[in-house]
C-alpha cells in the first residue's frame, strides 16, 4: 500500500461559517445559559414526632406495632376529642388503633363472643366494620394464593 491517501467519495461538501447581519428587532442567541432567579428550593419533610401512636393519629406515618408509653384509654380520650371537634380522618385512624389494642378482645368482645350482647366501650358499630374488613382482607389473600 501507498503512503498517499486515496479519495474514496467526492460527495462531501465543505461548509464554511455563514453568519448573518441582525436587524434591530431580533437578537444574538447564546448558548450560555444563565439561571432566571437565584433562588433556593425548600424541602418539605413530614413533622417530627417522636411517638410512633401519634405520628398515626396524626395521618403521617403507618400503623405502630405497640402502643409503647400510651394507654389504651387514651385513645379513647383522643377518640372522643377528635369526634368532639370534627376531625373525621383522625378520629377513623384512632378507631383502627382501638380495635387493634382492644383489651376486651375476644372474650368480652360482642363481635367474637356471642355471650356478651354490648361492648363495654360502645363501639360495637366502628369495631364490627373493622372486623369484617380485617376477614375480607385474609380471604382475599387466600383465595389469591388458591387461584395464583
Amino acid at each position: 500500500m501507498s503512503d498517499k491517501w486515496e479519495v474514496v467519495d467526492e460527495d462531501e461538501e465543505i461548509v464554511g461559517e455563514e453568519e448573518e447581519a441582525v436587524g434591530e428587532e431580533e437578537g444574538t442567541v447564546e448558548a450560555d445559559e444563565e439561571p432566571v432567579e437565584d433562588r433556593e428550593e425548600q424541602v418539605v419533610t413530614p413533622p417530627r414526632v417522636a411517638d410512633p401512636v401519634y405520628t398515626y393519629i396524626l395521618g403521617v406515618g403507618n400503623a405502630p406495632e405497640s402502643l409503647g408509653e400510651w394507654r389504651f384509654y387514651d385513645l379513647l380520650a383522643e377518640l372522643r376529642k377528635a369526634e368532639a371537634l370534627g376531625y373525621r380522618d383522625r378520629a377513623k385512624r384512632i378507631r383502627r388503633l382501638v380495635f387493634m389494642y382492644c383489651p376486651y378482645k375476644p372474650r368480652r368482645c360482642p363481635i367474637y363472643t356471642i355471650e356478651v350482647e354490648k361492648c363495654p366501650l360502645h363501639m360495637e358499630k366502628s369495631c364490627r366494620a373493622l372486623a369484617f374488613h380485617s376477614l375480607r382482607k385474609s380471604q382475599k389473600k387466600t383465595r389469591t394464593w388458591f387461584h395464583g
